[in-house]
């Protein structure tokens, strides 16, 4: 289970690296330089599958299951990245919450 878990992370992180340039290059025109928060934003979506992988590899490991700390952690993490860029300016953020959104993207368009 740990070698396809391996695998499949590896996967969906490349994915999330693709699709975070596809959208750079494509705002690139509307939004000039802002468009560099779409890679804050995929830069969280990876560090949110890690975490993830992580929390599957202990659910597995330990029969002490503690998913709530590891759901809140992950969300409060999202919610400072989105607070940060929110800082900058609502471009920011919108590019921001559409580089996490990878995350889900890249999950949806890979295979089971």
């Amino acid at each position: 289970m740990s070698e396809e878990l391996k695998k499949k992370t590896k996967e969906i992180i490349i994915k999330i690296i693709i699709l975070s340039i596809i959208e750079f290059l494509s705002l690139l025109y509307f939004y000039k330089i802002t468009t560099l928060f779409v890679f804050l934003g995929s830069i969280g979506a990876i560090a949110g599958i890690l975490m993830i992988t992580e929390e599957i590899k202990i659910l597995l490991t330990k029969p002490k299951r503690k998913i709530l700390k590891g759901y809140m952690i992950r969300y409060a993490f999202f919610g400072i990245i989105l607070f940060v860029a929110a800082l900058f300016s609502g471009e920011g953020l919108f590019l921001t919450f559409l580089g996490l959104m990878n995350m889900k993207f890249a999950a949806l368009i890979s295979p089971k």
